[in-house]
């Protein structure tokens, strides 16, 4: 099967990563095609990259382009990340004809851009309930390069994320107030003096540090010395760091956002945008011990990118075998 991912970006982040890792794994079997700009085309380096400019939905020369790479790949499946490269698909399929299928990675005010694909995939159940069009649910999985156990010294603990106000770092920070134990928030971005003015604010500076990301091999470091992490976002397609975290056996709490509710109890969850919720939600379990055996070995059986790319195979051979 030859199959051309579409993903638009001027940063390589969670979508990007999950383009990465799908389109790898793809390849073992598959002719795999990412079209993308160039800004991040580098990332693909395993598979074949047809670099495109990062254009608007509108932009008609844009299109035009587009259509001329996509009859020169000629594939059997293009899969698009994102509503706007679903909807500039939706654009091409005017011109030429195509199978579509688009993953649907976060919830969105709006989704009609998705009702003309000819398959959609949504990432978690509330992303899928969000949708007014049918669609097959594929969750993210843990970084498949993990390893299987990490030594563990429990020396703090941690929060990981783009320093976004969709991640909810300011309210993590505000609950942490009269919380005795040291704290690691991981990330970079806009949001990063603010946090830190607010960590000033509350006289925290001794309890918490902001610290840049770092690469998926280095963040392992952080990891072994993870006693907790915590999950403080207002809205999340994933996440994926709650996924990589109980898979390495580090006990998780978190917001009940993307597909949290359906991994931890319901007494582990705060409501998200929420600062009293999570502020309570952190100071019933701070100093608590928290048994997710079961919740670990879960995790690994049902979160992993050979289990979710198999799912995203059968959207595929179903679309060819009713097309």
């Amino acid at each position: 099967m030859k199959i051309a991912h579409y993903v638009l970006s001027t940063t390589f982040a969670g979508i990007e990563q999950h383009v990465q890792e799908l389109t790898d794994i793809q390849s073992n079997d598959n002719e795999i095609v990412v079209i993308c700009n160039r800004s991040i085309s580098h990332h693909f380096s395993d598979v074949e990259v047809k670099v495109v400019k990062n254009i608007s939905r509108r932009s008609i020369f844009g299109i035009l382009s587009l259509i001329l790479v996509l009859r020169n790949i000629r594939p059997d499946i293009v899969h698009s990340h994102g509503s706007k490269t679903a909807s500039i698909i939706n654009s091409v399929r005017r011109l030429i004809k195509l199978r579509h299928v688009a993953s649907v990675h976060g919830i969105k005010s709006k989704t009609k851009v998705y009702n003309k694909a000819h398959r959609v995939i949504a990432g978690s159940q509330k992303i899928q309930d969000s949708l007014s069009t049918e669609s097959s649910l594929v969750e993210n999985w843990w970084h498949p390069s993990l390893p299987e156990k990490i030594n563990n010294t429990a020396e703090y603990i941690l929060a990981i994320g783009r320093l976004e106000p969709v991640k909810g770092f300011d309210l993590l920070i505000e609950s942490w107030v009269d919380v005795n134990k040291k704290l690691l928030i991981v990330g970079d971005g806009p949001e990063h003096s603010k946090l830190n003015s607010l960590i000033d604010k509350h006289g925290l500076g001794d309890f918490i540090t902001i610290t840049a990301s770092v690469s998926k091999e280095s963040l392992i470091e952080y990891y072994q010395k993870a006693s907790l992490l915590i999950v403080s976002s207002r809205r999340e397609g994933g996440p994926r760091v709650a996924l990589e975290a109980l898979y390495l056996h580090i006990p998780v709490i978190s917001t009940n956002v993307g597909h949290m509710s359906q991994i931890l109890p319901q007494e582990l969850l705060a409501e998200p945008d929420n600062l009293d919720s999570l502020k309570s939600l952190i100071h019933n379990w701070i100093n608590r011990s928290m048994s997710q055996e079961s919740i670990f070995e879960y995790i690994a059986e049902e979160y992993s990118i050979d289990k979710a790319s198999k799912k995203v195979l059968n959207v595929y051979e179903d679309l060819l075998s009713n097309s």
